[in-house]
């Protein structure tokens, strides 16, 4: 019986010079865990798009981009998507794996509303990472760090590693739980008003 093995795929959508030191960081960090590391640097939605839709299911996958409340795209524009594009893009292409979790390494990535739109328009989404400031990547590469350590080598509860981030760094990142999320008036509130 062919042994399981988690994978990741990461999606270096920037554009930043320090992007691919983080990014090759990520990867390197992944690989020592055992996971399977998918690594693409798209330039448009089109190429990022078809990165999505090769057929292959992630158990991780690991965005790099400008973002905020709206969306996120890269330096040059050429890749642009509010959250709930990109919520059903990642939906039909059906990128994930059971307990898939989603990790936003862009400013403001772990907003409620950011979670909210993605975790609406994609029920596959298990759980969903992001800072709730604005960062710079050593300081995403060192949050991410200490959540994939978590994670992957001390088997820790979603939830739990990333509080680990802010004892660590004072740096507050949020990890949203879909079957927590749906049940809380915010969310609620939230899709009533979105739908």
């Amino acid at each position: 019986m062919k042994e399981y093995k988690k994978s990741i795929l990461l999606l270096r959508a920037c554009g930043l010079n320090d992007e691919k030191q983080e990014c090759d960081n990520i990867k390197s960090q992944a690989e020592l865990y055992g996971l399977e590391v998918y690594d693409y640097c798209p330039k448009t939605n089109a190429e990022l798009e078809e990165v999505l839709n090769k057929g292959i299911a992630y158990d991780y996958i690991y965005l790099s981009s400008h973002g905020n409340v709206d969306g996120f795209g890269n330096e040059k524009r050429t890749i642009n998507y509010s959250w709930l594009e990109f919520g059903s893009i990642l939906c039909s292409a059906g990128c994930m794996k059971e307990d898939c979790i989603v990790l936003l390494s862009c400013c403001r990535g772990g907003l409620n509303q950011v979670a909210y739109d993605l975790l609406l328009c994609c029920s596959k989404i298990a759980y969903l990472v992001g800072p709730r400031q604005s960062l710079c990547s050593h300081e995403m590469l060192i949050s991410f760090n200490i959540l994939l350590y978590n994670l992957e080598y001390r088997s820790v509860d979603p939830i739990v590693a990333c509080e680990k981030i802010k004892l660590a760094t004072d740096i507050r990142f949020i990890c949203f739980d879909r079957l927590e999320t749906e049940s809380q008036t915010d969310y609620i509130m939230h899709v009533n008003k979105r739908t």
